[in-house]
């Protein structure tokens, strides 16, 4: 049988249709992928979250009950800190750091994905991701604080850890966001100490955090605020007094 000759194919209508139907679908399904990524980010951040009170429990076993310092000075050489994340340097060492030995030394476990980095300028001098988690120390083990232990908890099911953190500030008159590996208590004391915020509503209008007794959950914005930091994200506070997040009684 001889061919027609004629190929087949679509018309120019046809693929207009096709064209149509698929941006049409776009539209509708943008909005849910998303919400998808959005979701993950959330997954992926209590699971950081998780992990570090796995790697919490195991130093308490093996340092009496104790939390990590916030900071070491001068540590491993004159000049140089360690801090809970590692050191201050180019680039950074995890293996100063006591805490870190306990998680692997990944400093990739202190990242909260959804402040990605590149979205804000890091702290401590140094030009690769560190933490955007705040430590608790000013309740637990930093900046003349001893360490406290497990036992003096009353309440570590409320008590913050780690939480989503960030911080915002204007030197010379700068707009910058950074990173805060210090998480900031509703009240302070001591000469030139100001309320700011660093609990960063990052997750749908809530902060994550780390509890004392090792769950991880999503924790409502209370208290007075600074808004729009970063994407229209607020930095501020969960409650108006440091108990029971923040300190204890």
């Amino acid at each position: 049988m001889k061919s027609s000759g004629r190929k087949s194919g679509f018309s120019l209508i046809e693929l207009l249709v096709v064209v149509g139907i698929i941006s049409t679908l776009s539209v509708i399904l943008l909005p849910s992928l998303g919400g998808a990524k959005e979701g993950a980010y959330s997954v992926s951040c209590l699971n950081n979250l998780h992990n570090l009170g796995f790697s919490m429990k195991i130093y308490h076993s093996d340092n009496q009950g104790e939390f990590w310092p916030f900071a070491l000075y001068n540590t491993p050489r004159a000049g140089v800190h360690a801090y809970f994340w590692g050191t201050n340097t180019d680039p950074v060492d995890t293996r100063p750091s006591p805490f870190m030995q306990y998680c692997d030394n990944l400093l990739a476990s202190l990242w909260c994905p959804k402040q990605q980095w590149g979205s804000y300028v890091p702290q401590g001098g140094v030009s690769e991701p560190t933490t955007n988690y705040g430590y608790n120390a000013a309740c637990l083990a930093g900046f003349g604080v001893p360490p406290k232990c497990e036992s003096d908890l009353n309440n570590p099911g409320e008590l913050f850890v780690f939480a989503d953190s960030g911080m915002y500030w204007a030197p010379g008159s700068v707009r910058i966001f950074q990173n805060s590996s210090y998480l900031e208590p509703v009240t302070g004391s001591g000469a030139g100490w100001s309320q700011t915020p660093t609990s960063h509503f990052r997750h749908k209008d809530k902060t994550y955090a780390l509890c004392a007794d090792g769950h991880a959950g999503g924790f409502g914005l209370e208290g007075w605020i600074i808004s729009g930091i970063y994407k229209d994200v607020d930095l501020g506070f969960v409650g108006t007094q440091n108990v029971p997040h923040y300190d204890q009684e």
